[in-house]
């Protein structure tokens, strides 16, 4: 008998990314248990992992769906603490939603816009439910404002935890995705298997993806990755703790690195869009200025190709 095979672990962004992408029917299961609502297609926005930058711990490996009624989500897993999370993903899930409108666009157009984050470490260790979903509401009533806005975090560590609402989660989809994500060993992912059809795709997909060199490969250069970012933070926060600067200081400087790509990038673009089509429209100013890092590289390539400035920004 062959010995059981050696899983790569799918709270792993970049691994994360590839299973649901490769089966968008598991990204579609996923979503209807989280949103609660049924979600019948999804159009994957940014289904590709471009160059090296999936190596680069500072670069988020998100997924940016739109759904078949307009709506937007930004699906991501993070597996360290970050303490700027939150902050984070309101101005992403911000930008999304308002980078829906072009110029004399009326506001009516907008759609709904979700950040949903899957959390191997608590943000907030107070909170016991598993899934815990922030919206714009009246403090004192709690009426609420617009279902347009709302950010998910789920919260592995309490899957399993004492005192959590056996109310919690309602949707068993959604349990059986953590059971997923946090399975340690192929008995765990056998029984989700046998309970239910997706979540034997998904184990399937993630065998699949196991068995791929390039896919091994590009994990392992993913943990190594985070391994020395993490290494690089804790040098600056022991030199920090000898010079006065504090674990927020260095974390912002690594942060301020990623901030200077970003605009690197994007001035390139800039540039090199001007010197083909001309002066830019202020519209396509604005959206360069709110694109993130899988946006711009995608956009500079098709430069070269593009016959007009539409065609670079094509979906």
């Amino acid at each position: 008998m062959d010995p059981p095979m050696d899983l790569l672990d799918p709270k792993l962004d970049l691994v994360f990314k590839r299973l649901l992408t490769r089966q968008p029917s598991l990204l579609i299961n996923m979503l209807t248990g989280l949103l609660a609502r049924p979600i019948s297609s999804v159009d994957i926005l940014n289904p590709e992992i471009p160059g090296e930058l999936p190596f680069d711990k500072l670069i988020a490996l998100d997924i940016r769906a739109r759904l078949d009624d307009d709506s937007r989500v930004d699906l991501e897993m993070q597996r360290r603490p970050d303490p700027d999370l939150a902050e984070r993903m309101i101005y992403y899930t911000s930008r999304n939603y308002s980078t829906q409108l072009r110029r004399g666009d009326e506001y009516h157009q907008l759609k709904r816009t979700t950040g949903i984050a899957w959390l191997a470490n608590p943000l907030f260790p107070e909170i016991k439910r598993l899934h815990s979903i922030f919206e714009l509401r009246d403090r004192y009533t709690h009426t609420l404002l617009s279902d347009h806005f709302s950010i998910h975090l789920l919260q592995l560590s309490n899957l399993d935890r004492p005192g959590r609402p056996q109310s919690d989660d309602d949707d068993a989809r959604v349990q059986r995705w953590a059971r997923f994500l946090v399975a340690q060993d192929d008995a765990q992912f056998e029984q989700l298997a046998v309970e239910d059809p997706i979540m034997k795709l998904a184990k399937q997909t993630l065998e699949q993806l196991s068995q791929e060199p390039e896919t091994r490969h590009d994990a392992w250069e993913r943990e190594e990755a985070l391994a020395l970012y993490n290494m690089s933070l804790a040098a600056s926060e022991a030199r920090g703790r000898a010079t006065g600067v504090t674990e927020g200081m260095a974390e912002g400087m690594l942060k301020g690195r990623a901030e200077g790509v970003l605009e690197g990038m994007a001035n390139t673009l800039v540039n090199l869009l001007g010197l083909r089509f001309g002066r830019l429209p202020d519209r396509v100013r604005v959206r360069i200025a709110a694109a993130t890092v899988e946006q711009l590289g995608v956009w500079t390539q098709r430069v070269l190709t593009a016959k007009t400035p539409d065609e670079v920004f094509a979906s």
